[in-house]
């Protein structure tokens, strides 16, 4: 079981692994075979033997970012940092995976729904939570991630975004990898295997919840080479 807690903000993070437990927030509101090399001669078909083919195949891809986080900057066409766009616009930022670096367009649209009893009753959280959010409404964050340059971005995470309301506080929140999928909003927060071509698209859904009457109206991109204050942030309003 989980649990709520009232009128804390969350700055997020880039998850490396999975992580087995959820924290629920809530904010004001409620919340091939590649031959050997040779040494100055070409070796003819009948000198590789069999053995050596095999000895020369890559086993895995190489992840040089798994453990060692790259220096991104704001170069070509990603955008500076303090730029404001409108939901549904997109931002091409400087972004990695631990296979490579590189830069993706990020588009964010947000939709607010009433919150269904039956989606309720089936998130990871006590009793006595789920009662709280009865009459409340989901936020569905969704981001677009679309491959601008060709880089290997398979399995990526999909960004956490600073999420704020109308009233300048921070909705609700559930974090983790658990499965908080509720109807409309649905599916994975890592990007599949074959995001690794140019213009391959992976879409999220991240679940907010909190009143109709103070939505989500601003989300900011946070993560470097951008920061969290404003003037550094990049930062998608509704309006």
């Amino acid at each position: 079981m989980f649990s709520l807690s009232e009128g804390r903000s969350v700055v997020p993070t880039r998850p490396r692994v999975r992580h087995a437990v959820i924290a629920a927030l809530l904010g004001a509101a409620l919340v091939g075979c590649t031959p050997p090399a040779t040494i100055g001669q070409a070796r003819t078909a009948a000198a590789t033997t069999s053995s050596e083919t095999s000895a020369s195949e890559p086993t895995t891809t190489p992840k040089p970012y798994l453990t060692t986080t790259p220096t991104l900057e704001v170069t070509g066409e990603a955008v500076k940092p303090g730029t404001k766009l409108k939901f549904g616009e997109q931002a091409i930022i400087p972004f990695y995976s631990h296979y490579a670096k590189g830069v993706v367009g990020l588009t964010v649209t947000v939709e607010s729904v009433k919150a269904p009893d039956a989606d309720i009753d089936g998130l990871p959280l006590k009793d006595e939570d789920k009662a709280k959010l009865r009459g409340k409404n989901f936020f569905f964050v969704r981001e677009k991630l679309t491959n601008v340059d060709g880089s290997n971005m398979a399995e990526v995470y999909a960004p956490i975004l600073t999420a704020k309301t109308k009233s300048g506080g921070w909705p609700g929140s559930l974090l983790g990898a658990g499965n908080t999928d509720v109807t409309g909003c649905e599916g994975e927060s890592f990007a599949p295997k074959d995001f690794s071509t140019k213009g391959a698209v992976f879409e999220s859904c991240r679940l907010h919840f909190g009143v109709a009457s103070d939505p989500i109206t601003s989300l900011a991109y946070t993560s470097q080479p951008y920061e969290s204050a404003d003037s550094r942030a990049v930062t998608w309003r509704n309006k």
